[in-house]
């Protein structure tokens, strides 16, 4: 059964339009600092959100599935280091990661499915116009998306799978879709409508497999990975929410992680996913 991490909040309706007005002329400026930089046509170009940066896991559910050291399958990390929001996390140093099966992969709690379930940092960079990259420092591992990618998925089954990328929103004049990270869905005969807000849609297939840390569960080579990319800011604060699902032999897990941004990497420490004694 999908796991669901859901808060209500019931503003009234004075302040609700209050917050509006005031946050309303931060999110055009952030919209329009993340279309600069990329060529014309570009994912980049045409981002709604800015994800780029350093990134710290806030560890706000399934605690002790995560963070107890004796929980975790093969490989990940004991005591992680979470930044410590809401419900826990920010234990300190990271510890010895748990042993793993007989012939088992050290490596394997850090596929896709599973690696931003365990507690660590991230780093996001664009690696080119069409390709946004994220390196884990927990296991020293890179998920690369792709967008409008030209070339078919390898044949070959990894870690990290194959992940294709769309920019997903509400473009202005209330079009939604951003197509495949060129030019916004719903352009109109004018040409691509400017974005106003949006997320980050990832589908990632030919995965090797592994485990979701989450009702220390795992997943097959045959597993489709879903996840929504959403950013967010409270009380002056960013941060961003993935939301995924894993789709298995008929079987659907859902997940949510939560990330805060950091200032700089200076706490963004890569480690290996081999066996610490």
């Amino acid at each position: 059964m999908p796991e669901r991490n859901i808060r209500e909040r019931h503003t009234p309706g004075l302040w609700a339009a209050a917050v509006f007005l005031f946050v309303l002329p931060v999110a055009t400026s952030l919209l329009a600092q993340a279309g600069q930089g990329g060529a014309a046509g570009s994912a980049r170009a045409a981002a709604p959100v800015d994800l780029t940066g350093y990134w710290v896991s806030i560890v706000t559910e399934d605690w002790i599935e995560r963070m107890s050291p004796d929980s975790p399958p093969s490989g990940v990390p004991r005591g992680g280091r979470g930044g410590g929001g809401g419900g826990g996390g920010g234990r300190g140093g990271r510890g010895a990661p748990a042993s793993p099966p007989p012939g088992g992969d050290p490596c394997r709690a850090y596929g896709a499915a599973g690696s931003l379930r365990v507690p660590g940092r991230l780093h996001i960079t664009w690696q080119d116009d069409n390709t946004l990259k994220v390196e884990m420092d927990a296991g020293t591992q890179t998920r690369l998306f792709y967008f409008n990618p030209t070339q078919p998925a390898p044949t070959q089954k990894s870690l990290q799978g194959y992940s294709v990328a769309t920019w997903e929103g509400l473009a202005r004049g209330g079009r939604g879709g951003f197509g495949g990270g060129g030019g916004g869905g719903g352009a109109g005969r004018g040409g691509p409508a400017a974005p106003r807000w949006g997320s980050l849609k990832v589908v990632t297939t030919h995965m090797t497999g592994g485990y979701l840390l989450s009702s220390r569960s795992s997943y097959s080579e045959n597993a489709v990975l879903t996840e929504h990319f959403t950013r967010h800011t409270d009380f002056g604060v960013d941060y961003f929410t993935v939301t995924a699902i894993i789709e298995d032999g008929g079987q659907m897990t859902g997940t949510s992680s939560t990330f805060k941004k950091e200032p700089d990497g200076s706490k963004f420490k890569p480690t290996g996913c081999e066996i610490v004694r």
